[in-house]
């Protein structure tokens, strides 16, 4: 079998419907392909863009039972409009570009974002596995089931093993300097994917994508549905902690600015969305911490353009 091609959304395989066991065979050797290369740039404009928060690969992928319901609009976590992270004092490691530093960073980061949406989903009836985190310099050497042996992507999660790689080199460090809070937001990000894959969005919306065909219109509008929701889950989690008094109030401002700068830009797949709808969402997740208000599956399509 030649080695996995990329796709639209970041980190994302194919999965399986509720029914039909031929899925199952079909789903481990479903090939997506991206126009233009495995990973389109990784930054832009001077800011971290879409894919500082996930490559575009793609993977043969055993669906297995670890996915809460798999449904999209009606998922249990996005119909409750009481659904919120509960503010919490949450003590960040040091930031540092080295590793083992930055490693111990995203850790701490990890176990306040499990403490905040471990008791949401449980409430749900929905099911919880901490995702595994791979920080490392650079993503020379790292093999994937999301990217196979490619070196070229960004941070991003892969729900194939359920991790979440933060290879510093992607990460724009020479720009961003010591302004932790864009690191911070990269990861809920993709923890906000970690999040999908729990409930069950991302079986239900990788396999619509799959049936309506990954590069068709609807195929890359269920994308950016998913890409959407992540940048609000972002938001969600960042508010709580700014709440909790953990971040000040000129973080979230500059993570706001950013939020702003990532997206789509001019040559890309239209996977993400519009850097205005980016901002729109992470805003949204900021400003009213309710999951129910991050459900971009029942948005209006020009919302999720």
């Amino acid at each position: 079998m030649p080695p996995p091609t990329p796709y639209g959304p970041p980190g994302r395989p194919p999965q399986r419907r509720k029914s039909g066991g031929g899925w199952i065979a079909l789903l481990l050797i479903i090939v997506f392909v991206v126009a233009g290369g495995l990973v389109r740039g990784a930054f832009s404009h001077g800011r971290l863009s879409s894919t500082a928060s996930g490559p575009g690969p793609s993977m043969t992928y055993t669906p297995d039972s670890n996915g809460g319901v798999s449904e999209t609009g009606t998922n249990p976590l996005l119909t409750d409009p009481n659904t919120t992270l509960i503010p919490a004092k949450c003590s960040y490691a040091p930031w540092s570009t080295q590793v083992d530093t930055a490693r111990k960073f995203f850790e701490t980061a990890a176990s306040c974002l499990e403490s905040a949406w471990k008791p949401v989903l449980a409430q749900k009836n929905l099911p919880f596995q901490s995702p595994t985190l791979n920080v490392s310099a650079s993503t020379d050497g790292i093999t994937t089931p999301c990217t196979g042996s490619t070196s070229n992507f960004a941070a991003f999660y892969c729900p194939a093993n359920k991790t979440i790689y933060m290879p510093l080199s992607q990460l724009q460090t020479d720009l961003f300097k010591d302004n932790w809070i864009v690191y911070l937001s990269v990861f809920a990000h993709e923890y906000g994917h970690h999040v999908q894959a729990m409930a069950g969005i991302l079986r239900k919306a990788n396999s619509d994508r799959v049936d309506a065909g990954v590069r068709s219109e609807k195929g890359l509008e269920l994308s950016r549905r998913i890409e959407l929701q992540a940048n609000c889950f972002d938001g969600m989690y960042l508010g709580s902690s700014a709440n909790g008094g953990s971040l000040k109030t000129a973080q979230i401002t500059l993570a706001r600015r950013d939020a702003h700068g990532r997206g789509d830009q001019r040559g890309d797949m239209r996977d993400h969305g519009t850097t205005e709808n980016g901002g729109a969402w992470f805003e949204i997740g900021v400003d009213k911490d309710r999951a129910a208000q991050c459900n971009t599956f029942t948005a209006s399509a020009s919302s999720v353009s």
